[in-house]
């Protein structure tokens, strides 16, 4: 069983095309940014939406916190902020997001 071993042809090369960047930026619209991809911060805390929090439903040691990102708005506890960690809250389910945020804005 003999197996070719051939060298690649000079100039060819398997890797992929880089993309171009559209230089004029027509048609795009920009998403907004956030400091971070998993964790939370105090820069994307929705504030019309915490005045609405019951207080019933709010900690004192440890308050709830509605906040929005790429996907929509979810509660998060204080602590979680600025902790440059992950937080569970910004990355679970859509339906389990929307649910906290509804019982804790409910009147």
């Amino acid at each position: 069983m003999a197996t070719s071993t051939a060298a690649p042809k000079a100039g060819v090369t398997h890797a992929r095309p880089k993309s171009k960047d559209d230089k004029s930026g027509k048609g795009k619209d920009k998403a907004p940014t956030f400091p971070s991809e998993f964790g939370s911060h105090s820069s994307m805390i929705n504030a019309e939406l915490n005045e609405k929090v019951a207080a019933a439903k709010q900690d004192a040691a440890d308050p709830w916190q509605i906040l929005t990102d790429e996907r929509g708005d979810y509660a998060t506890r204080k602590h979680r902020l600025d902790s440059g960690m992950a937080d569970p809250n910004r990355y679970t389910d859509q339906p389990s997001r929307e649910k906290i945020v509804k019982d804790l804005t409910a009147a």
